[in-house]
């Protein structure tokens, strides 16, 4: 497919406020880079597939994010004017986007600025780094089938425990095995994560795992001791409701690839643990989430996974347990 020619629409104006905890996280960030006395480059390329967003700057960095808002609704529709509308944030500063008005909707506008605040993150998610600012930190090579088999964050959560996902449940395989109850909120019903047992009787799955309507995200949430919300909140505007929610909760958790954020904010909100990604060779990942029929599989061998906790976090149990021992050839950073 052509490149579209580039053209550059109206300056865009200040932007109403960030939601607190993305604006914490931008001060934190450029309090980073002026500690690290390296300039974060301008936007490159805007990268778009159903659900999901990707932004690359011209000093390599990258980030990803879930998608909402006027998303084309047949691909490629260059002619689109969202499309148009985001060929124009092509040469603002990343550190300077995300304090500016776009010209696109709330969603989307979110969506974008929480690609980009990820992809300025990406030099400070080095397990050695974490560490300095006093977090426990791992990693481990993305994809790796002994993890996704037995999450790390997994460790804290115990057999008796009511396990909660407010939203999809990316990353968080095989949970099911590991607790007493595991409880999904579905925004709405995908027939591709049902099935059916057909016998003397029918029975409807999942078995395990028990769906819930958003309607139901108060009582479910408040009712669960661990808690894992999706990073999609931060750009669908239930940030504040979501937390809120799960105040009751042992331990909070913000999990999937747009969740590949400096911590600090959260940590400081109340989240006890953050499990995301640290995109290492952004022209693979790009490609990968131009061509790959499965963007999420296509870019994992390009990432670092890690876990991020909270010191004070009563029951983490570091790294040299049962995970060092199994691992053999793994490639667990620690």
């Amino acid at each position: 497919m052509n490149d579209v020619p580039y053209e550059r629409c109206a300056v865009q104006e200040p932007a109403s406020r960030l939601l607190p905890v993305l604006e914490a996280t931008l001060n934190r960030l450029r309090q980073a880079y002026n500690e690290r006395q390296i300039s974060p480059g301008t936007i490159e390329r805007v990268y778009l597939r159903k659900g999901w967003i990707a932004v690359t700057g011209t000093n390599l960095e990258c980030g990803i994010a879930p998608c909402h808002g006027n998303f084309p609704g047949k691909m490629p529709d260059t002619n689109t004017p969202v499309l148009r509308q985001l060929q124009s944030l092509i040469g603002i500063p990343l550190l300077v986007l995300p304090d500016l008005k776009l010209s696109l909707s709330p969603q989307l506008d979110s969506s974008v600025k929480l690609a980009v605040l990820c992809a300025l993150s990406q030099p400070f998610l080095g397990c050695p780094t974490i560490r300095r600012c006093g977090w426990h930190a791992e990693c481990w090579r993305a994809g790796d089938p002994f993890i996704l088999d037995n999450p790390v964050f997994s460790r804290m959560i115990r057999p008796d425990d009511i396990v909660a996902v407010a939203g999809p449940w990316i990353g968080c395989r095989r949970l099911w095995e590991i607790c007493r109850e595991l409880h999904v909120i579905v925004p709405d019903p995908d027939p591709i994560s049902c099935s059916l047992g057909v016998g003397n009787t029918i029975s409807v799955g999942p078995t395990r795992i028990h769906c819930h309507a958003p309607e139901e995200q108060k009582e479910v949430l408040g009712n669960a001791d661990v808690v894992l919300i999706p990073s999609s909140i931060l750009a669908d505007g239930t940030f504040e409701q979501c937390l809120g929610d799960a105040k009751n909760a042992r331990l909070t958790g913000l999990v999937g690839p747009g969740a590949s954020l400096v911590p600090d904010a959260f940590f400081s909100r109340g989240f006890d643990f953050i499990q995301s990604c640290r995109i290492v060779d952004a022209q693979h990942f790009t490609d990968d989430f131009m061509n790959d029929p499965d963007p999420l599989v296509g870019v994992s061998g390009y990432q670092k996974q890690y876990l991020f906790v909270r010191k004070d976090r009563a029951g983490y149990r570091a790294s040299g347990t049962q995970y060092t021992d199994c691992q053999n050839n793994r490639e667990l950073c620690r």
